[in-house]
């Protein structure tokens, strides 16, 4: 039986160096996605509402007429849970905003995805609202967000939502959401 000498312990810190450098590269080999990066700043804990501002307006004839017009500052929290829940369903998860107005409290529910519902688009987030007893995903209705930023501490969302006024005018109805979000 052939004896070996000791080996010296010199190659643990090369070894230990090269497993360490290469979590990094597995990592940029298979980076986060965007839609799980979405997924994990949305739902990472609660978010400060420092502005909503909601517009409604009538568009005919490439005239916007506004009809409302609010901005509302620091206003309340928006919880972003996770996706995949049995209820809402569809994928999606729940939007919980809790807020004060006129010294009452609200929490308002909605649901949300980290896409386009219809074409699966990543730059943007799908916000579902329904009225009181409508199912929130199959009943509502869907607006369409632009991821304008988003970062672990700070989160721009805005978009319009348009319907056709029925009657063949040409013209359409339309509301607005902006959220800048905070932590």
């Amino acid at each position: 039986m052939k004896k070996y000498p000791c080996v010296k312990a010199t190659w643990f810190v090369p070894v230990l160096a090269f497993v360490l450098a290469s979590c990094s590269v597995i990592d940029e080999i298979n980076p986060e996605s965007d839609t799980d990066k979405a997924i994990r700043i949305f739902t990472s804990g609660i978010w400060n509402v420092d502005t909503l501002v909601t517009k409604t307006d009538v568009l005919s004839g490439g005239q916007s007429t506004v009809l409302t017009d609010s901005t509302f500052t620091a206003y309340g929290s928006l919880e972003f849970q996770k996706l995949n829940q049995t209820v809402p369903g569809y994928g999606a998860g729940y939007m919980i905003h809790r807020y004060s107005k006129s010294g009452i409290s609200h929490v308002d529910t909605s649901a949300w995805v980290p896409y386009n519902f219809n074409s699966g688009n990543n730059n943007y987030i799908t916000l579902f609202f329904a009225l009181p007893g409508q199912d929130i995903v199959v009943d509502g209705y869907d607006m369409y967000l632009d991821l304008v930023e988003l970062s672990d501490k700070r989160i721009r969302i805005s978009g319009w939502r348009r319907e056709t006024i029925p009657g063949g005018s040409g013209g359409s109805y339309g509301s607005y959401r902006r959220y800048h979000l905070t932590r």
